[in-house]
């Protein structure tokens, strides 16, 4: 026996009479640690203003710290992503010298020939972590009118920048800050994959490589990855070895970079990508799943399991849920969802890793969550962990309720 190696719009799926305020989170939660390793979170590592030149093109107009700018070397083609000129904003995340940002971008009708009738530009922060991304957004929309209204006057950037730079758990806008995902982005992933969002589940454990196209503007595609990375929660239990890398907006400079990677989840506007399949496993276009690895096609089709879950997982946001008497938002649900999921995977494989049995049983399946239709994804998981089992014959299991 091997042991596992350690190393836009859209109608609201959830209907709104039962759709949960979110909860605020306050520095007193049922898990203060966590919370304040979400909090930090909010840190800021630099403020950045790209420029549209009609000369240059997209430029680096201003960072602070001064000396980041070099390190910011070709994030102006992700802060303002092509096809942005035919917007008036959008919203892109981004993942760029392992740091992850957020930039607003904006775009005003200006009388000026040297600026060809609009200036554009956009306004973004660096963070080490992706977790609160969101929360920056909201203000980097006001500091993006800023700019564009008082070309050159960076001070409400620098303000901001000190503001949120140091230890954030002494900054007094924590006061009553929700700092919770808003759940209309994760009703909108239900609405948008339906079961399929458990393919999507079953190709991020087995660690393929994720890409998801959309038109602009290029925010919808970026909550979509976001709310995609809860599906990870607690997933290192089952591989023990890293997960995906979540890049987020990426552009046809990125083409080097993504045929290097053995697994990854991002999401871009630029159509060329369909025709280069060589560079994902699983293309998602307009909520349609395309598997371009013809052995992964039995694997990642959808089954019986993956239809019965999803109806668990939408049962649940339908209905009140509470945990130590705190609300339970849609994030909460998707994260305690998949990493109580991914847990009971983790936990089963690590058992039968250290046993005698060289079979899994009807039993195991049921323990992992799973659905005797997951038979190709249990074998294909089992040889990603280089446990040397085959699946018995199973009758028709039913996956427990998660909750």
């Amino acid at each position: 026996m091997k042991k596992m190696e350690d190393s836009s719009e859209v109608e609201p799926l959830v209907p709104q009479e039962h759709v949960r305020s979110p909860g605020i989170i306050r520095l007193v939660p049922h898990n203060p640690e966590h919370t304040k390793k979400d909090v930090k979170a909010l840190e800021i590592l630099t403020i950045f203003v790209v420029a549209f030149d009609t000369h240059r093109g997209n430029v680096i107009e201003w960072t602070k710290p001064e000396f980041m700018k070099d390190q910011l070397d070709g994030l102006e083609f992700k802060a303002i992503p092509s096809g942005a000129h035919n917007l008036e904003e959008d919203v892109v995340y981004l993942q760029h010298s392992d740091l992850y940002g957020v930039a607003c971008y904006g775009k005003l009708a200006v009388a000026s020939e040297l600026e060809r009738g609009a200036r554009m530009r956009s306004v973004g922060v660096m963070t080490q972590s992706n977790s609160l991304l969101h929360i920056h957004a909201t203000k980097l929309k006001t500091l993006v009118i800023h700019t564009l209204t008082h070309t050159g006057d960076y001070s409400l950037l620098e303000e901001y920048f000190q503001r949120w730079t140091g230890d954030p758990l002494t900054n007094s806008s924590l006061v009553d800050l929700d700092l919770r995902y808003p759940c209309q982005h994760f009703e909108r992933l239900l609405s948008y994959l339906g079961p399929s969002l458990f393919t999507i589940w079953k190709s991020l454990i087995l660690q393929k490589r994720i890409l998801i196209y959309g038109e602009p503007p290029a925010a919808h595609l970026c909550h979509l990855v976001h709310c995609l990375n809860s599906l990870m929660s607690n997933a290192a239990r089952i591989t023990r070895r890293n997960m995906c890398t979540v890049y987020y907006f990426v552009n046809i400079a990125d083409c080097d970079l993504l045929s290097r990677q053995i697994s990854y989840l991002a999401c871009t506007t630029e159509k060329v990508f369909e025709i280069k399949s060589d560079l994902y496993d699983v293309f998602i276009d307009c909520g349609s799943v395309r598997i371009t690895n013809s052995r992964l096609c039995p694997v990642l089709t959808p089954t019986r399991g993956d239809r019965i879950r999803f109806e668990e997982l939408y049962s649940t946001l339908r209905q009140p849920v509470s945990c130590d008497e705190l609300p339970m938002s849609a994030e909460d649900i998707f994260y305690s969802y998949f990493g109580t999921l991914n847990r009971m995977i983790g936990e089963t494989l690590h058992a039968l890793s250290i046993s005698d049995e060289s079979r899994i049983t009807h039993s195991d399946i049921s323990h992992m969550g799973l659905h005797s239709s997951d038979r190709p994804f249990t074998n294909l998981l089992l040889e990603s962990c280089n446990l040397d089992m085959s699946v018995g014959c199973m009758c028709d299991c039913l996956p427990g309720n998660l909750f």
